[in-house]
């Protein structure tokens, strides 16, 4: 039976792509229905494109790439648990500094406490990796 680490990794490298790869096609629709507002200039969906887009994709493939190998799993696990300590971050100083999260937001939150807590009891637990 395989490790839940490597199956977490795999798990947040196709959230991350998936997400990522709505942002690149349909930038307004995902926006709106997510934040409850939509990028209005031809900038801001240019930058929609690619920061939500196109860099949430690169993660994705970053994150499958070190899930694809057994000797980077714990790298991919680290790596999980430092998006999700800095995405959780980021969101909490929103909440706090912006007021009025809709249910998203909150449902966002969650997720990323809950990967993050899961990847950190994974890596805990696992092996010393070899110096």
């Amino acid at each position: 039976m395989p490790s839940f680490g490597p199956i977490l990794v795999w798990l947040n490298a196709g959230l991350f792509f998936f997400y990522g790869l709505l942002f690149v096609v349909a930038p307004e629709v995902v926006a709106t229905a997510i934040t409850e507002g939509a990028p209005q200039t031809s900038a801001a969906k240019i930058d929609f494109r690619a920061t939500y887009g196109g860099m949430t994709v690169a993660v994705g493939l970053l994150l499958a790439a070190l899930a694809r190998d057994p000797a980077l799993h714990r790298v991919g696990l680290r790596g999980v648990l430092v998006l999700m300590l800095c995405m959780a971050g980021g969101r909490t100083i929103g909440i706090v500094t912006e007021g009025g999260p809709n249910v998203w937001m909150w449902l966002f939150l969650a997720g990323e406490l809950a990967v993050a807590a899961a990847a950190f009891a994974i890596l805990r637990a696992g092996p010393p990796e070899p110096s």
